[in-house]
């Protein structure tokens, strides 16, 4: 049974989600550098995932300070976002990720609307699988322990009234159908075409109605000037808001150990000695919290990759209206003698096969073939091979009682060459 925790309510430490859209050239990308170096401060370190063939570039060493740069080709789908956010999550050390477009996972090259369009599903069922794929990315992004500021585009929406003609509704921010994006938001800012905050609609640029030009709490709000463009000062208001008064780093820390065991390394090696002891009671807590968590996300990466069931073949429909019937020939009866039959030599049987089509030789093979030792390895894409490789042998394995034991065998017998006394990362490092 599921234990729940009641606790008093009070504000703690939380990052910031930050929102800046507007048209093109509304100086999106200028405004989120110093907005982020404020946010983290002259030191802290910036990661930047650039949909924009480069663009960001431009800026390097002009505006912000020093940030790493990832260049994100297409096809622009929700998985390539996310490994690119996870790249920086992983390596550890980054206070704040700038993503630039966020719009393109939603309308560029092999994003959602692409991947509806190509779909052979019928009706709504072709958005299931890209918007599913868009809400988990958007799910694991949001509950990052850093702060992430999303560059969305704009453009005129298009809406008609019953019998009338289409008319301009003004902007929009290119994302999903209802704008959840902007309701996810700490802080959302529209830009004008003078690069200011837009707090007013104008004669050659208005928004529409239905979605707030700027959203922040009360408290953040005198550092967002009309007539003034976004800064380190910005940045640094909302970083004093999303302090809080109290930071629960027990809380933090099980947030972060449910998105895995690489991010909780990649957040370990950003706290503080005294945070590390603090947590040192809770670590097998938290080992099994990200345990658990890898086990789904290597599960959820098994069913992605499983093949798609095709659709049955339709039977021609019948014109007489009759219920459609498959017609077999049937063998004529005739009065001549059925030939003599000589006995055939019995066959060899054929190994037993599971269900799985796989026989326990083929097993045994694909077990040998494993290393057993990838829990061990200083090799980050190594352990992550082995682990996937491993969740898929016990898949295969589930409710087979001669595979389990094979792998049982298999295991102990790679085994004796790993020393059991070598610790991979110290404790001090890394709890697991």
């Amino acid at each position: 049974m599921r234990v729940y925790e009641i606790k008093p309510a009070v504000r703690t430490e939380r990052p910031a989600r930050i929102a800046i859209w507007g048209p093109s050239y509304s100086g999106k990308t200028h405004s989120a550098l110093r907005l982020a170096r404020g946010l983290v401060g002259p030191h802290g370190k910036i990661g930047f995932i650039d949909t924009e063939n480069r663009r960001a570039l431009d800026y390097a060493g002009i505006v912000g300070g020093k940030f790493e740069h990832i260049d994100l080709q297409p096809p622009f789908t929700p998985e390539n976002y996310l490994g690119a956010f996870q790249a920086f999550e992983n390596a550890g050390g980054y206070n704040c990720i700038i993503i630039d477009s966020a719009s393109h996972v939603w309308e560029g090259e092999g994003g959602v609307l692409d991947q509806a369009e190509s779909s052979t599903e019928k009706g709504l069922s072709k958005w299931k699988r890209p918007k599913t794929d868009h809400k988990r990315m958007m799910n694991i992004i949001l509950r990052s322990p850093m702060h992430v500021i999303f560059l969305l585009r704009a453009k005129s929406g298009i809406k008609q009234k019953s019998g009338g003609t289409p008319y301009d509704s003004g902007l929009e921010p290119v994302t999903d159908n209802r704008n959840n994006i902007i309701y996810e938001m700490t802080v959302s800012i529209l830009l004008g075409h003078d690069h200011k905050p837009m707090f007013q609609d104008k004669p050659d640029c208005w928004c529409n109605s239905n979605i707030p030009k700027i959203k922040a709490p009360q408290e953040i709000l005198h550092a967002i000037k009309p007539g003034e463009f976004l800064s380190e000062a910005t940045g640094e208001a909302i970083r004093q808001w999303a302090a809080g008064v109290q930071r629960d780093v027990g809380d933090e820390a099980k947030r972060v150990a449910a998105r895995g065991t690489e991010a909780f390394r990649g957040w370990w090696k950003t706290i503080t000695q005294t945070d590390r002891a603090s947590l040192q009671s809770h670590i097998p807590e938290l080992s099994a919290i990200s345990k658990a968590a890898d086990e789904k996300a290597a599960q959820e990466q098994l069913e992605q990759e499983a093949p798609q069931a095709q659709p049955e073949q339709e039977l021609p429909f019948q014109p007489s209206g009759q219920p459609d019937v498959v017609q077999t020939e049937q063998p004529v009866a005739t009065s001549t003698p059925a030939p003599e039959v000589t006995a055939a030599p019995t066959p060899t049987p054929e190994p037993k096969k599971e269900e799985s089509g796989m026989t326990a030789d083929e097993f045994r093979k694909l077990c040998r073939e494993h290393d057993w030792t990838w829990e061990h390895s200083d090799d980050a894409r190594a352990f992550r091979a082995g682990k996937a490789n491993h969740a898929r042998l016990d898949a295969m394995a589930k409710g087979n009682a001669e595979f389990i034991q094979i792998m049982k065998e298999e295991s102990e017998r790679a085994m004796p060459k790993v020393q059991p006394t070598a610790k991979r990362i110290s404790p001090d490092e890394n709890p697991f």
